[in-house]
């Protein structure tokens, strides 16, 4: 708690907290929402961050270890370094910065006595450099059943990035992550890493149901099918994606959404007999991306933005392929 409590200020949270417990005492002066029980107080301490859900413990006696079983935990580097180096920079991350960030994720994760996380978000910007502290905290997550896992490894906006070469990109340990039907993760999104494809990410992928993946560099061999083993994923966002020419998604009957944004280098996408696709967006940077749709029924929701496309004629043409009393079907040429 001492660990914790060093780089949080309490003094306005603590203002909220006591005046929620001074408006709901009854005549009695009895504090009616500390006589909850624990489950309903687990659930309103999982409606606050982790900054104010810590700060309750200092209520009472009752509250004291309250924070401790949240079952959402986010962390992220602005609010947890306040300066300016929240961008990262090769050789621009103070390792002060880092240690502090580092030390107050362990230190949450150290008093943790939750069963169970529903949900486990990181947020930095010191990319590959320490790779040894995200091990630990994916294998924290992974214990603790975790079901929606978010790992950011940096904090720029991408479309304000200029110096793409500087980025350190981390090496995700695919290996890491839950094999088989046993598996609880069913959502995963990853921004800034390298992503091997090999048997162990046909493996470890195969339960998620949404998976989003953002400024991922794909290495190994890249098969333009690598998502067919992915049955049961409803959910697929990627945007600025490299290492791949070519998309196939055939025969994925859980796909419902597909999002495909700006990913250098590809050239083509084709979706056939996906029967419950119901949206699909695609801005496409290279020149020649071609698209080839069919027999995809429950297509609703459409918006292309490319290069080179011929605007009228495309539109027409997914006007007959996709379902008759479709929602929105926005066609355009970008820039």
């Amino acid at each position: 708690m001492n660990d914790i409590r060093e780089f949080l200020d309490q003094t306005e949270i603590m203002k909220r907290v006591r005046g929620l417990s001074d408006d709901t005492s009854n005549d009695n002066g009895k504090d009616r929402i500390s006589a909850l029980p624990n489950d309903v107080l687990c659930s309103i301490v999982d409606l606050l961050s982790i900054r104010d859900a810590i700060h309750t413990s200092t209520l009472s006696r009752r509250w004291k270890n309250i924070y401790a079983h949240k079952s959402t935990l986010e962390f992220d580097w602005r609010d947890i370094i306040s300066n300016d180096a929240n961008t990262y920079t090769r050789g621009n991350v103070a390792i002060r910065n880092v240690r502090n960030f580092q030390r107050s994720v362990e230190a949450i994760l150290a008093s943790y006595l939750g069963t169970k996380l529903e949900s486990f978000k990181v947020q930095c910007c010191f990319g590959n450099e320490h790779p040894r502290y995200f091990k630990g905290w994916i294998n924290f997550a992974i214990a603790k059943g975790v079901k929606n896992l978010e790992l950011a490894f940096s904090c720029d906006e991408l479309s304000e990035r200029t110096d793409w070469r500087a980025i350190d990109y981390y090496n995700f340990p695919t290996h890491l992550l839950p094999s088989g039907e046993g598996s609880n993760l069913r959502h995963l999104s990853l921004r800034t890493c390298k992503l091997r494809l090999d048997n162990i990410f046909t493996d470890r992928f195969s339960t998620l149901t949404s998976l989003v993946l953002c400024d991922v560099k794909f290495v190994g061999r890249v098969e333009p099918s690598m998502f067919s083993s992915c049955s049961k994923l409803e959910s697929l966002t990627l945007e600025r994606c490299y290492g791949f020419e070519s998309l196939h998604f055939d025969k994925l009957d859980c796909l419902k959404m597909l999002v495909v944004k700006r990913c250098e280098g590809l050239r083509s996408i084709r979706l056939i007999s996906v029967i419950n696709l119901t949206t699909f967006h695609c801005i496409g940077d290279h020149a020649e991306l071609q698209l080839r749709l069919g027999r995809v029924p429950n297509l609703k929701d459409v918006h292309l933005m490319l290069k080179r496309i011929n605007v009228r004629s495309f539109y027409a043409w997914l006007e007959k392929l996709i379902h008759p009393h479709y929602h929105t079907l926005v066609v355009a040429k970008c820039g």
